[in-house]
């Protein structure tokens, strides 16, 4: 019988009801227990005399019972009060997208962003060895807060393991056709058994109707809806969604391919497809939503190669008098041994090649520091690279692959970017804040560089060695040129790891909505993007031999960065995933690959001052303490009183959707409090601005519930809260404008200009806001310090400032400026009088172990001067030649 509001079922109370379904009634409940709202889905008396949906109950309790992920149900609790059976799971709030579609079709943005949490909830279930078998729009459930869920695994099927047969008795018999007409499989119409396949069949029917409003295969009638699915195509998506980009229909017609074999094979691969086709379409994924890592081919075990080959041993006894061997057996016995003693020579001759399928790593590098380029030698038996050894600046070394030893260039402060058969193109005097210098060509017997271009950040040769592609940064904006002072491609972005081809196509790395393009030119043609989806960062692209593919490290979690292959029809796969983080430099025409392993710290000091010592030049003597927390622990923000620390954990250790952290004074451990970035603590202590995507949320400390901006553009990490714990200040881009800072209302959620645009942006929150809340202290175009009036009145220099230094904190009198220029070591802040322009050196940050310690940054003071904090980017690495990855 039904339920009435404050009937109890066990532990719960009902609320009221929620809807009602094929195998009964959902009911809003309260666990008074635990003091939670949940829903509860109720057998009614009707279903309790048909066992096959009783059945089907069951199975939905155990099926869904095994799986955990954001994108699927939870499910709390499963029993039976008064012989009734009974589901509890968390309580959603939003609507199906059933209900969504009947009002039309979702934006491509927002239907590629749902088909991706789709894909990534498949996945955890097939992981698991379950398949839906009746997914449509009805059993897919989109929260307020933007999530997607899969419902009902009513009638899914466990598949059977070593040998064990199915749980569900008739309910998952082949030859029972059991599913929803108009996005069943072709395998369920024709009651063959079903596999993880099948579902993605179904996904592909759903996400056909999410971007176009209307089915995919929908008829006057269910036996001509099922005829069209195992006969006919749907529509190209292109013609009906205009804006569609291309890829789309060709992932749609891989999931809707009536034969199984020639589906997607996973909805891992499919997650992972989507990812890039929502980065291409303008999309961004969603608020906590996780992004699993493909799983990896092998891991193969650092090991040297072997120096010889196992010795053969033959015990050779004295025979007695033995008959004449006919002429014929000794020929043969002579045939024998000529063929012994030459395989025996093959083999010593080629004692050190890998073995078929064997992956073997030979290390160059032993000392302790960060290997910062690397490239093989045309003929790849020689590595010229470029290292920081024991805390030193950058320096040239060659090697060959088959001694430890390497012999120094003797050029201070280089970077190897490319190398040619004569020449080696280098960086000189790089920039840590900006990774711009002085390009130069030397050659590789060594000598004096030759400089022939600024400001570049890259480079790499032109198939014949005589020219260079480069990537430089000028008026704001960074060109690709080929050759010097030709330009190919000019964007906002910070574009990176130029490659060119044998045959002359360029590929390049570019950014773009919180993730990694590649991106390559054909001759003559325009750049066109071909794959992307590390959203945590990509690097070290490569040609692999041939030029079919395009090799690079990346993640698109919190995990290291692993090794991948990428078609240039845009299919991506993982070559090789090892421990620590891995960044590839080249590839020789052997296919031997040179890539660098290691791992990354971010230390956390966090220093107080003796009362004596505030308003004056800071100590040595300081009393410091490491204040990060897993591995990567970023600072983002100090309080006023200086007591609370704001920072990130953004690599493995966060996860993959990274972590935000506060830690206060005198207690043991901080408190995690969100997903995402977190880029500035409130002054009143009760809000977070956060980043996560393109997205900005606000995140409570304490109690209450986040809250999604709806402000629109690509906005820095870092922000600056006004006084009045309203407005904060952002740096990004909105619209079709360059780099600029805006004033965000965070009620209205409006955004105002204050900067011209197109300053300078080479770090996050390189801007600081007054006392009174009246000016910001931010950067120009040309690198320089200026004062913007929050009034719009004109801005005025900082005299007093240097080039290159930004502004980290006013004092708390408005009279004072403390800057730093983020860079290597050491780490300088100085104090700026704003009336005289005098300048002192405030404190100077130098770890006691210097090793592989490339950047001081961010570092941030309490406006009182007591407190400070700052974090020290390490990374140390080795540099291998691995053979036999394929």
């Amino acid at each position: 019988m039904p339920f009435a509001p404050n009937d109890t079922l066990g532990p719960y109370r009902i609320a009221g009801i929620l809807g009602e379904g094929g195998m009964g009634t959902v009911y809003r409940a309260r666990d008074t227990r635990l003091g939670r709202d949940v829903a509860i889905k109720v057998l009614t008396n009707v279903t309790l005399s048909d066992r096959e949906r009783l059945l089907r109950f069951e199975q939905e309790a155990r099926a869904t019972g095994m799986l955990n992920h954001p994108n699927l149900l939870t499910i709390y609790d499963v029993g039976e009060a008064d012989g009734t059976p009974f589901l509890v799971s968390e309580l959603l709030e939003g609507e199906t997208l059933g209900s969504r579609l009947g009002r039309g079709p979702l934006s491509t943005r927002r239907a590629l962003d749902a088909a991706l949490q789709m894909a990534q909830g498949l996945a955890a279930a097939h992981d698991k060895n379950i398949v839906h078998r009746d997914l449509k729009p009805d059993n897919v459930f989109l929260t307020r807060d933007g999530r997607v869920k899969i419902l009902d695994f009513g009638i899914a099927k466990l598949s059977a393991r070593d040998g064990e047969a199915p749980f569900g008795g008739a309910a998952t018999e082949p030859g029972m056709v059991l599913g929803t007409v108009g996005y069943m499989s072709p395998e369920q119409i024709r009651g063959e058994p079903v596999d993880a396949r099948s579902d993605i069949f179904s996904f592909g029917a759903i996400l056909f109707e999410m971007l176009t409003g209307r089915r995919a295969f929908k008829r006057n009638s269910a036996i001509e809806t099922l005829s069209a699915i195992l006969k006919e195509d749907p529509p190209d998506v292109t013609e009906l969604t205009p804006g569609a980009p291309p890829a789309v229909d060709r992932l749609l017609r891989r999931c809707l391919e009536k034969e199984r074999d020639h589906r997607f094979q996973s909805a891992r691969d499919l997650a992972f497809t989507l990812e890039s086709l929502a980065t291409l379409s303008g999309s961004a994924t969603l608020p906590n939503v996780p992004r699993p890592a493909p799983s990896p081919t092998h891991a193969p075990t650092l090991k040297q190669p072997s120096a010889a080959s196992p010795t053969v041993r033959t015990t050779v006894q004295r025979a007695k008098p033995k008959p004449r061997i006919s002429p014929l057996l000794l020929a043969i016995f002579w045939l024998v041994t000529l063929a012994g003693a030459a395989y025996a020579g093959y083999v010593w001759a080629n004692r050190n090649k890998v073995v078929a399928g064997e992956v073997t790593f030979q290390r160059v590098t032993f000392r302790r520091g960060e290997v910062r380029g690397a490239r093989f030698t045309p003929d790849g038996e020689t590595v010229v690279y470029s290292a920081t050894w024991d805390g030193q600046p950058s320096e040239v070394f060659i090697a060959s692959r088959q001694a430890p030893e390497a012999r120094p260039l003797g050029v201070p402060d280089a970077e190897v970017l490319a190398v040619s058969r004569g020449e080696i193109a280098l960086l000189l005097r790089r920039d840590r804040l900006t990774g711009l210098g002085t390009l130069a060509r030397i050659p590789l017997a060594g000598g004096i560089p030759r400089e022939v271009a600024n400001d570049v950040l890259q480079a790499d040769w032109s198939p014949d060695g005589a020219q260079l592609a480069i990537i430089r940064a000028a008026g704001g904006k960074y060109r690709l040129e080929s050759p010097i002072g030709n330009v190919r491609y000019e964007t906002l972005h910070y574009i990176r790891d130029v490659r060119v081809a044998p045959d002359g196509r360029i590929a390049f790395l570019e950014p773009l909505r919180g993730e990694y393009h590649v991106v390559v030119i054909e001759p003559g043609e325009q750049p066109s993007p071909i794959a992307s989806g590390w959203s945590r960062g990509a690097t070290g692209l490569a040609w692999a031999p041939g030029g079919h593919e395009l090799w690079l490290t990346g993640t698109a979690s919190g995990s290291p960065p692993s090794l991948y292959a990428v078609s240039l029809d845009g299919q991506s796969r993982l070559v090789t995933r090892l421990t620590g983080s891995t960044k590839l430099f080249d590839i020789s025409p052997a296919n031997r690959v040179l890539l660098s392993n290691g791992m990354w710290r971010a230390a956390l000091p966090w220093g107080e001052a003796d009362a004596a010592t505030v308003d004056q030049p800071m100590p040595d003597s300081f009393r410091e303490r490491d204040a990060s927390w897993l591995d990567w622990s970023i600072l983002a923000d100090l309080s006023h009183d200086g007591k609370t620390l704001l920072f990130n954990e953004t690599r493995e250790g966060g996860g993959a959707r990274s972590a935000i952290y506060l830690r206060r004074a005198g207690e043991p451990a901080p408190v995690r409090i969100g997903d995402g970035y977190g880029g500035a603590l409130s002054p009143d202590g009760k809000w977070v601005l956060a980043h996560h995507g393109s997205k900005l949320l606000l995140l409570p400390t304490g109690p209450g519930e986040p809250r999604e901006l709806t402000a629109q553009g690509s906005f820095d990490q870092g922000a600056v809260w006004l006084p009045d714990s309203r407005r904060a200040i952002v740096g990004g881009v909105a619209g079709d404008k360059g780099y600029q800072l805006h004033v965000l209302d965070t009620l209205d959620e409006k955004l105002k200009p204050l900067t011209p645009a197109g300053i300078w942006n080479g770090t996050p929150r390189a801007f600081a806001v007054s006392p009174d809340g009246t000016r910001v202290a931010g950067m120009t175009a040309a690198g320089t310090m200026a004062i913007y009036p929050l009034d719009g009145s004109a801005a005025t220099p900082v005299n007093g400032a240097e080039k290159g230094e930004i502004p980290v904190q006013w004092s708390a009198d408005g009279n004072t400026l403390f800057v730093h220029r983020p860079t290597g070591l050491p780490a300088q802040v100085y104090r700026i009088d704003l009336t005289t322009g005098t300048r002192e050196l405030w404190k100077e940050f130098r770890p006691a172990d210097p090793a592989g310690v490339y950047r001081i940054a961010p570092v941030l003071i309490a406006p009182d001067g007591r407190t400070y904090a700052y974090n020290a980017l390490r990374t140390l690495s080795d540099l291998y030649v691995a053979e036999g990855l394929r």
